[in-house]
């Protein structure tokens, strides 16, 4: 690689790593700002103004948007560049998180006088690495991007570029994904607009080794998140067998879920992670001496196949055994009891039972009165999206304060499980498996691996998907399924958050991840190796362009 390219890019990359871009934050739009400036002053775009410009995100509560950049060259066939400008937070960093934006000797000077892991110690002695918040992810593989892009620029206005490159950088990445569920509908105007024909996503997000090979990723998982809201009946707790707790019935849902391989899916020899729940309590605000009338919790499903409905499915008969369980194991001990206690007089302990998704308990109460059921709905989805819009709830949080507003307008008296969907949802794609684009991430790993081992002697590998979550996720639909009922239940699609997967299934685009060798991302010691981010993946990636131009 030209000693002018590897320049280009450290420089580019010093200047990004400065502005503190944190996700899910107004901060972000100095970025977007820098990236916009950037194509501007590309001599191409100077004589092709409509090309590029930034696409609005729909109503974002920091008014993002995404700034894109479209080359045209001499064939229809596009490759997209896509990569993400957000970064997570400094505050691992302690005392140095303000220098963490600062990548150089002086931000490495003064990490040395941390306590490093021994790995840590050694490659930050070796001088092979650079360190700081976001050069590894990702900012390290859009500014390798943009220096090819000035390149690919400077060929178009010869007439010298085989193909089409799209390239947008992303806010959100790290959070909700805002700025890539909204480019799913900027590249498909593109693509309709200039007869694009849409050929891979590389996106650089960071790579890393396994046995001294460099990972590429032909797929990126799903995630999806179940919430589980279950109500049971309150009673004074000198008279629990009055009533009964929601906190058992949850459990034994989370029991029957969490890491459950029965949630894990396998493609070929690979398998997603089993879910892991990330909140679980009762929904008491104060103290008092009774049972918990409510209690909820969500948790994570990775995916590669299983669509949402089958999850919906499977948390409906976990949730029905829960709670019979629950009514039986209360009323056998209430048996044992009574023969202790004289006063103890109930014949046993006996409850109507509930299991709903929330796609069926909202249908159920427009059917009894749909005109009330929608303006109470429609004034509580307000009101709690005025607070996500504020940054006083998250997305997880907005959704059971909306769960729990239907329960409490339902006025059920028995004990239920309420069952629905918090977003950010990712969709599974593999490349391989696009409808009429089969083996297109194979066939696109063989060229990379060729030229890795070959021109840098850098050995490669492969995953079917990547485990970190990405957003590939919204180039393409490999395994359909039903939109409508996923979006039903989902109680904060609408205006606040929502996916065109129309969209998404229309543009179909496999997607692959190759970017620079990192580690320990989202950690103070976040690190891109030089020599992966200045020589070796750029040559490979023009080699991977030119392969798919030809195609």
């Amino acid at each position: 690689m030209e000693q002018n390219t590897k320049d280009r890019i450290y420089a580019r990359l010093k200047e990004m790593a400065a502005i503190d871009s944190v996700s899910y934050s107004a901060k972000e739009n100095a970025m977007a700002e820098y990236v916009q400036s950037f194509f501007a002053e590309i001599p191409y775009f100077q004589e092709h103004p409509d090309q590029f410009g930034v696409h609005p995100i729909p109503n974002d509560a920091f008014g993002r948007t995404v700034p894109y950049a479209l080359i045209l060259g001499n064939s229809p066939n596009t490759v997209v560049s896509m990569g993400h400008m957000d970064v997570v937070g400094t505050e691992s960093y302690g005392e140095l998180a303000q220098q963490a934006f600062q990548i150089g000797e002086e931000l490495e000077k003064a990490l040395a006088r941390q306590d490093l892991s021994p790995e840590a110690r050694a490659e930050l002695d070796s001088g092979e690495w650079i360190w700081g918040r976001g050069v590894a992810d990702m900012k390290g593989g859009v500014a390798l991007h943009m220096a090819l892009f000035e390149e690919y620029a400077a060929l178009a206005q010869k007439g010298a570029l085989p193909g089409n490159l799209l390239m947008a950088v992303v806010p959100d990445e790290e959070s909700y994904s805002a700025g890539m569920r909204a480019a799913a509908g900027l590249i498909r105007r593109l693509k309709d607009q200039y007869g694009l024909d849409l050929k891979m996503v590389v996106d650089p997000e960071p790579t890393n080794e396994r046995n001294g090979a460099q990972i590429m990723s032909i797929g990126s998982v799903g995630k999806i998140m179940p919430v589980v809201m279950v109500q049971g009946v309150t009673a004074h707790i000198g008279h629990s067998f009055d009533g009964i707790t929601p906190l058992g019935i949850l459990t034994e849902i989370y029991q029957k879920t969490n890491s459950s391989l029965e949630f894990s899916d396998r493609y070929k020899d690979e398998a997603t992670i089993p879910p892991s729940w990330q909140y679980l309590r009762d929904m008491k605000e104060l103290y008092d001496a009774s049972l918990p009338f409510r209690a909820a919790g969500y948790f994570t499903v990775l995916t590669f196949d299983t669509t949402p409905q089958q999850i919906m499915d499977k948390l409906k008969k976990i949730a029905a055994e829960a709670l019979t369980n629950n009514v039986k194991m209360l009323d056998g001990v209430y048996q044992e009891y009574k023969k202790r206690d004289k006063f103890a007089q109930k014949e046993g302990i006996r409850y109507k039972t509930a299991v709903y998704s929330f796609e069926d308990l909202v249908s159920e109460l427009r059917e009894k009165d749909a005109k009330s059921f929608d303006a109470y709905y429609t004034e509580i989805y307000q009101e709690i999206g005025r607070r996500v819009m504020q940054g006083a709830l998250n997305f997880p949080e907005a959704t059971l304060k909306m769960m729990e507003a239907v329960l409490k307008y339902a006025e059920i008296k028995h004990p239920v499980v309420l069952l629905g969907f918090a977003p950010p949802y990712y969709l599974p794609i593999h490349s391989d498996l696009i409808e009429g684009k089969e083996d297109t991430g194979s066939n696109a790993y063989a060229v990379v691996k060729k030229s890795a081992e070959d021109g840098f002697g850098q050995k490669m590998d492969y995953e079917n998907y990547f485990m970190g979550i990405s957003d590939a996720s919204y180039c393409g639909i490999d395994h359909p399924f039903d939109y409508t009922k996923f979006s039903a239940n989902t109680p904060m699609w609408g205006d606040l958050y929502s996916l065109d997967f129309e969209a998404i299934e229309e543009i179909g685009i496999p997607a692959v991840i190759y970017g620079p060798i990192g580690k320990e991302y989202h950690q103070w010691t976040e690190r891109v190796n030089k020599k992966s981010l200045l020589e070796v993946v750029p040559a490979v990636t023009k080699e991977l362009f030119d392969y798919l131009w030809k195609l």
